[in-house]
């Protein structure tokens, strides 16, 4: 049932025009959308040298459909769902495997994992305070270990996350921690640190540098390694759209050597906040 939820997701934003977590960051501001306003992303992966531990496979990655939707639902809520529509392996080694994966050849698919979050406003940006919010999501345990390309386990992740305008500049950041279920032994899990650390500044009215730091650490168990990428960016608005481009560096064993991000965000007024009653006298 959970493999078939991503490409349902992912078709129904095929359907509508695509202007988000800021992309290409991974990591999130506390601003919160207005409510009604709606944001679609898209966009395109590419990874050299992705290392997967518990099915020993190494190889060249594509993500197709890395995109989400996030909503304004309240003036203290924001709903996002997010995931990828395909993740394709060209395997270039294999070492010993924890769990064998279930095909042939030299190349592999299966479904992202689909992410449901909620960001909840904790305070509001004002004079030298930075804005401040909570954000909670389940990530579902779509890609399986069958491909070689994930672990059958649902995670959870809880983060604070703050931002802060200096000048024309945003300064992001986000500290949390990741609670994953292990692949391999029954009834553990792995608490991980979460942290994300980015920097958007406008080089023209409709130009945007972007860079960040992300990943998780912690004690290292099969399957829930650390990571750590550095993203170097930038976002372009045009045509009533946002276009994104970034590298990526990955930084510990079991990240990408390096990697490139491409994608687009469009935002629209889904719906209006109800108008309260007036009371007749």
């Amino acid at each position: 049932m959970y493999k078939s939820l991503p490409a349902a997701v992912f078709l129904l934003f095929l359907a509508v025009p695509l202007h988000s977590q800021e992309r290409p960051l991974a990591t999130d501001a506390a601003e919160l959308l207005p409510v009604g306003r709606i944001r679609l992303q898209m966009g395109v992966e590419f990874f050299q040298n992705q290392r997967y531990s518990l099915s020993g496979l190494e190889g060249d990655l594509t993500r197709l459909g890395v995109g989400g939707i996030h909503i304004g639902v309240g003036e203290y809520a924001e709903f996002q769902i997010s995931g990828t529509v395909r993740d394709f392996l060209s395997v270039t080694r294999r070492t010993i495997p924890v769990i064998k994966p279930d095909f042939d050849g030299n190349a592999t698919s299966d479904f992202g994992d689909l992410l449901l979050a909620a960001k909840l406003r904790l305070a509001r940006e004002t004079g030298r305070k930075p804005a401040l919010a909570f954000k909670f999501a389940v990530q579902l345990p779509n890609a399986g270990n069958e491909s070689g390309l994930g672990t059958d386990e649902m995670a959870f992740y809880g983060s604070i996350l703050a931002s802060k305008h200096l000048g024309p500049a945003q300064l992001l950041g986000n500290v949390g921690i990741a609670i994953l279920g292990s692949p391999v032994q029954a009834n553990t899990q792995a608490d991980l640190l979460t942290y994300g650390f980015g920097l958007a500044v406008p080089l023209h009215s409709r130009v945007d540098l972007v860079g960040e730091i992300n990943g998780r650490q912690g004690a290292e168990r099969v399957g829930n390694e650390n990571q750590s990428r550095i993203r170097l960016g930038v976002r372009i608005r045009s045509g009533g759209l946002r276009w994104d481009l970034a590298g990526i560096a990955g930084l510990k064993r079991y990240d990408p050597d390096t990697g490139l991000a491409m994608g687009i965000t469009y935002e629209f007024q889904g719906f209006r906040r109800d108008r309260q009653p007036k009371t007749i006298r």
